[in-house]
């Protein structure tokens, strides 16, 4: 019986813990909600939440490279990136959105976290050389010619 009330309080302790960083958690991803643009660059990511996931809207130069729904459960989503047929997956590491996107051969994972009062993109490049390269976004206005 005192075992069984050791557990019950370990397990209760650890549930009031974890609880704000669920919260935590939770509020960083909807902090990722919004426009961003890449400082320095004319790299646009729009992130909206949709009925079926998130709405993601890549642009270059106000230029759309791809427009897609996909949820966040980790399946693949066909897309088109610049016209062309590609797959995308995407599920959350904690606060951390993390894309796996697939064209031909060329696997290219990114990981978009809030960083201050801005995005940080880190993307990294699955099938040549693991260098990955860090961008920071800003919250911004999209000018897309669709």
């Amino acid at each position: 019986m005192r075992l069984a009330m050791y557990a019950f309080t370990a397990f209760a302790v650890i549930g009031a813990i974890s609880l704000p960083l669920l919260a935590d958690a939770q509020s960083d991803r909807d902090g990722l909600i919004g426009t961003w643009t890449e400082n320095g660059g004319t790299h646009v990511w729009v992130i909206e939440n949709g009925a079926k996931g998130l709405h993601m809207t890549q642009l270059e130069a106000s230029a759309p490279i791809a427009d897609f729904t996909c949820a966040t459960d980790g399946h693949d989503c066909d897309i088109k990136i610049s016209g062309k047929k590609a797959k995308v997956s995407m599920y959350y590491n904690g606060a951390a959105l993390i894309q796996i996107e697939t064209k031909g051969n060329a696997i290219t994972k990114r990981k978009f976290t809030i960083n201050g009062n801005g995005l940080k993109v880190e993307v990294t490049p699955m099938t040549d050389k693991l260098v990955t390269e860090e961008r920071q976004f800003d919250r911004g206005q999209a000018t897309a010619g669709k």
